[in-house]
């Protein structure tokens, strides 16, 4: 028989799919004996039922209802729509939001015409009964009717002043509003308003007609889930607002902001009381008794729960209710320290307290905070005990080795030669040497790029010391390379347009000029996406294949000499065909032998393949016959898997179809791996590389991959290693060691599900 309605007492923690995430955690506190206000839920099925009827309860569910309200009648003393002693409740949903539902709360239900004076009795305080009418009014015509929240803030005017004939001026103005714009009048039957608050707070989308901030709220519940048949809690109104020895706060077992340890939070008397607000240290003073209630909670909670907690909670002439549990918003410093402590304090283990850290937390505490920092850096060197993928670093200057030294990386996964030669000071050589008429004018300008290039290869080669360095050579697209030929003949007309008497010493430069024109003219490519690029480009200019790889192995044997414990990783990109690697490793062997001489034997170096065409994928077997490692260029694979330019998709594609809602593509595949397409291209590569050589390096060098999604992937399919943008290895390595936890734990989880099955 489907459970419609359960009383708190009688659930559990492990009811949370049937009583609402919030009713469970209430029953769990129940549980452990912490003072709750009582009460009972509509189970999602009840709820549901509910609302697929049109708002018509089945007879059974009346009966169950019913017999929920007179047991909190039974726990309390006092009956629901008595004239004299009325018993009012509380109507929320019952599940947990980010956001704050309690906005969406219909309070004080149970009061008319007729318990509204019963109330006054009670309090001595009609005023205050009044007051909780209006309220129960305002929020029924917004929730139940969707009557907008400013139609009854014109009726009521001055906040400020609350007298008891203002009051009932502005409750018998609320109650014709919801007549004229409602569905029908405000409900006198406590019954019906029962029935309507609980059908409102569960079928969310029923209120069309909220504020903005309401608004807001409602869509991200409806977008979160199942909005129509979500439980709904009722629990007996407890009132901290009115009376000696009451109020009302929000604690949290540990600083928020600084993760700090001990309570703290916000308490605010009634309005009866006469002490200057003081907050807590009012509370502790006045109460202590309670005071320690609340630490009590808070220690308890963080032990159940495993993180800091922050609690809602009502004091009613003199007694302690828990109103509300959960987890506390922290900033990144908080939650790094507190995560930190819970480790220690034996609340949590290693692994746990990695799989709590997100990408925006590492963020935030490199950009300051040096204590924490170091908070950052014991997490760091747990996650390092657990990973199992290596996180290299891209570069582009020997700066960014130092840098990704010291975030941690374990070497380099992908040096981008083509950006030092491209910098402002040395792309004028560049050029002069592509533009060249002859072989010889070409080796001179490399002449003097070479110093540089072995300049750089060194720095990095004493940064990475006994770490490995993978170098891409030149993967540049020719037309990158060469001068803008718009701007040379801008030039050439400014110098045909001077004056005669000019022309002869202008003369040299507009010949040079229009040799130049006809030269980048003779190397002009109509596709030159798919033209004359990395290693395809060293067979129209082989000479600057040589004079990387000579840089690189001079800057080798000036490492090994001084000591350093030099470990290149030479790529070649672009790889389409096996004959291709081929060819580019016959010449880094014939360099390598040239230059390293007797400390060849001390310079073990690798020759790799840089997959980035599908074809290279596709062919991954024959290509592993040649590539001491693969490395995946995911950025240039998605470009060609899906086939558009990356950063057109990003400027127009992809914000097409955001604007659309067409959504063909669900994350950007430029900042998040397509696993679905572009993943399976990899793994399968992997696979076949593997077959050829079990023992081949594999490892992916995109900046699309640090996240956890992708992480995890590669870990799945036993990539060795990630090399990612310096600034980035932090959340890496922690990704990594996610992962590898995630992986441990599925498999042990697939592991008993077998052995239950055999069983």
């Amino acid at each position: 028989m489907t459970k419609r309605v359960v009383l708190l007492e009688e659930g559990t923690a492990e009811m949370k799919g049937l009583m609402g995430s919030k009713g469970a955690e209430l029953a769990m506190l129940l549980q452990a004996g912490w003072p709750v206000p009582a009460g009972f839920i509509v189970t999602r099925e009840g709820c549901r039922a509910f609302c697929t009827r049109l708002g018509h309860l089945s007879t059974e569910e009346v009966q169950e209802i019913g017999s929920a309200v007179r047991h909190l009648e039974e726990q309390t003393g006092k009956f629901f729509g008595d004239s004299l002693a009325p018993l009012l409740l509380a109507v929320r949903s019952s599940e947990v939001s980010s956001h704050d539902m309690d906005s969406l709360a219909l309070l004080h239900v149970g009061l008319n015409d007729v318990t509204v004076e019963g109330l006054a009795r009670q309090t001595n305080d009609r005023q205050y009964a009044l007051n909780c009418y209006r309220i129960l009014l305002q929020d029924y015509g917004q929730l139940v009717q969707g009557i907008p929240y400013s139609l009854f803030e014109e009726k009521l005017g001055n906040l400020s002043i609350l007298d008891e004939a203002k009051l009932e001026f502005a409750i018998a103005e609320y109650k014709q509003l919801i007549e004229d714009i409602g569905l029908h009048p405000f409900p006198q039957d406590v019954q019906l308003q029962l029935k309507e608050a609980i059908h409102a707070v569960s079928h969310t989308q029923r209120a069309a007609r909220l504020n903005s901030q309401q608004e807001a709220v409602l869509q991200t519940t409806q977008r979160s889930g199942d909005h129509q048949g979500v439980a709904a809690l009722i629990q007996v109104m407890v009132n901290g607002e009115q009376g000696e020895r009451s109020g009302s706060g929000t604690v949290y077992s540990r600083h928020p902001a600084t993760g700090e340890r001990g309570m703290t939070g916000e308490y605010i008397a009634s309005a009866v009381s006469q002490t200057p607000d003081e907050g807590l240290d009012q509370l502790q003073r006045e109460e202590p008794g309670l005071y320690g209630l609340l630490l009590d909670a808070c220690s308890y909670l963080e032990h159940y729960m495993g993180e800091v907690q922050k609690i809602q909670f009502i004091i009613d002439s003199g007694e302690l209710y828990l109103l509300h549990v959960s987890p506390a918003c922290l900033s990144s410093k908080a939650a790094l320290r507190s995560t930190f402590d819970f480790v220690h304090e034996g609340v949590i283990t290693k692994a746990d307290a990695l799989l709590r850290i997100e990408p925006w937390h590492v963020t935030e505490m490199l950009r300051g905070f040096s204590s924490g920092t170091l908070e950052l850096q014991l997490l760091l060197e747990w996650a390092d005990e657990i990973k199992e993928l290596t996180i290299l670093s891209n570069v582009d200057h020997p700066q960014d080795a130092i840098t990704a030294r010291a975030l941690g990386s374990e070497g380099i996964g992908l040096c981008r030669t083509e950006q030092m030669l491209m910098s402002a000071s040395r792309l004028p050589f560049v050029q002069k040497m592509i533009l060249a008429d002859s072989e010889s004018e070409r080796r001179r300008g490399l002449e003097r790029l070479l110093p540089m290039q072995q300049s750089d290869f060194e720095q990095i080669f004493e940064a990475m010391d006994g770490y490995p360095v993978t170098i891409r050579l030149l993967d540049s697209q020719l037309h990158e390379l060469l001068p803008d030929l718009g701007v040379l003949e801008k030039r050439r007309e400014w110098l045909q347009a001077v004056e005669p008497q000019e022309h002869e010493d202008h003369q040299i430069e507009l010949e040079e000029l229009e040799r130049v024109i006809r030269r980048v003219s003779e190397l002009h490519e109509h596709n030159p996406t798919l033209g004359q690029q990395a290693c395809r480009l060293s067979t129209v200019f082989p000479e600057i294949v040589d004079m990387q790889l000579e840089a690189i192995f001079r800057a080798a044997v000036k490492g090994i000499r001084q000591g350093w414990w030099v470990r290149p990783e030479i790529m070649i990109p672009q790889i389409g065909h096996v004959h291709e690697l081929q060819v580019m490793r016959d010449l880094v062997d014939h360099v390598a032998d040239q230059v390293l001489g007797e400390e060849k034997r001390h310079c073990h170096y690798r020759v790799g393949a840089m997959i980035e065409a599908p074809r290279a994928a596709l062919t991954a077997t024959h290509i592993a016959r040649q590539a001491d490692f693969f490395s995946f260029g995911t950025d240039e694979l998605t470009e060609m898997t899906f086939g558009y330019s990356r950063h057109e998709a990003e400027k127009r594609l992809l914000l097409l179809q955001r604007d659309t809602d067409s959504h063909p593509v669900t994350n950007n595949p430029f900042h998040v791996l397509d696993i679905e397409g572009v993943g399976q291209l990899v793994e399968m590569a992997v696979v076949q590389g593997r077959i050829r050589k079990p023992h081949l390096k594999t490892g992916i060098c995109g900046e699309n991959v640090v996240d956890l999604e992708s992480i995890s992937f590669c870990h799945r399919i036993g990539l060795d290693y990630v090399s990612c943008l310096p600034e980035q290895i932090p959340y890496a390595r922690i990704a990594a060691a996610q992962a590898a936890i995630k992986g441990q734990r599925e498999g042990a989880d697939t592991q008993n599900t077998d052995i239950s099955t055999i069983a």
